[in-house]
């Protein structure tokens, strides 16, 4: 008789919020050196015929894949925002999980129907932005929620809520785009600059789209904003095709949050 012992575990991560502290995320894990045994994951391989000839194996092979399940969880959940009307406005989401979870948006609970108005973009990570181009004060009081999925346990759900305030009443010291990005076209291998200058009271810190997903500043070291001089400034250091995109700079502070105009950088090869 064949005895098979499986032995797991897991690893935890702290659940992360974006703006509050941070301008960028942080979200890399220390990947473990590759075993020639396994694939992604660290699942061994097995040859299809141990799969055929060898139906114990097969069936502890099956218990040892599910057992590496665990339940969806959000690593980054939206924030709720303070906007002023007429402008636009980006909720952020991030789910992790085994197998990896789908990301459910919805408005005032209920699924998106606004498509001319709201915009959703997902990564195969696990990230999703929910976009509104332009709210009103109509919009205000509106709750956003994102949930995570992937049938091991029962789904998670985050809510933040939007508030909206008229142009005549914006407080002082709320977040100000003073300097907008602009086209750009650089050389593949060189040094790229994004303009964006911001102001607020207290300091406003800054957060880079590009084509509605946030950039990773802390995983990619050619990635820099400057703080003194043009604070909010973006530099790319040794650019590379997959720079080019469609770049914005959000401000956010303890008052509320804006976002600059959009503009494309181009990489020429």
């Amino acid at each position: 008789m064949i005895n098979i012992v499986l032995i797991t575990g897991t690893t935890g991560k702290e659940d992360g919020k974006l703006g509050e502290e941070d301008e960028d995320f942080g979200w890399n894990d220390e990947e473990p050196p590759p075993d020639d045994n396994s694939q992604d994951g660290g699942i061994p391989l097995v040859r299809k015929e141990e799969f055929t000839s060898n139906q114990l194996y097969a069936e502890a092979y099956q218990s040892y894949i599910q057992a590496l399940a665990y339940p969806a969880r959000l690593v980054v959940r939206p924030d709720s925002s303070t906007v002023v009307d007429e402008s636009k406005i980006s909720f952020f989401c991030r789910a992790d999980g085994n197998p990896l979870p789908s990301v459910i948006w919805r408005v005032n609970g209920k699924s998106i129907s606004d498509h001319n108005r709201i915009s959703i973009k997902s990564l195969s990570t696990g990230l999703s932005t929910l976009r509104f181009e332009r709210v009103s004060v109509d919009d205000n009081a509106t709750v956003v929620s994102c949930s995570a999925d992937n049938g091991v346990a029962n789904p998670v759900v985050a809510e933040a809520s939007l508030t909206v305030i008229p142009r005549d009443k914006v407080p002082t010291g709320f977040p100000q785009i003073e300097l907008h990005p602009s086209l750009k076209s650089v050389e593949q291998g060189k040094t790229a600059y994004v303009s964006c200058r911001v102001r607020g009271d207290p300091r406003a810190k800054v957060l880079w789209l590009r084509d509605l997903i946030p950039l990773d500043i802390r995983q990619d070291g050619r990635y820099s904003v400057s703080t003194i001089g043009n604070p909010g400034a973006l530099m790319i250091q040794h650019a590379r095709e997959e720079d080019q995109g469609k770049y914005e700079c959000i401000a956010r502070n303890s008052l509320g949050v804006a976002h600059s105009k959009a503009a494309n950088l181009y990489v020429k090869g």
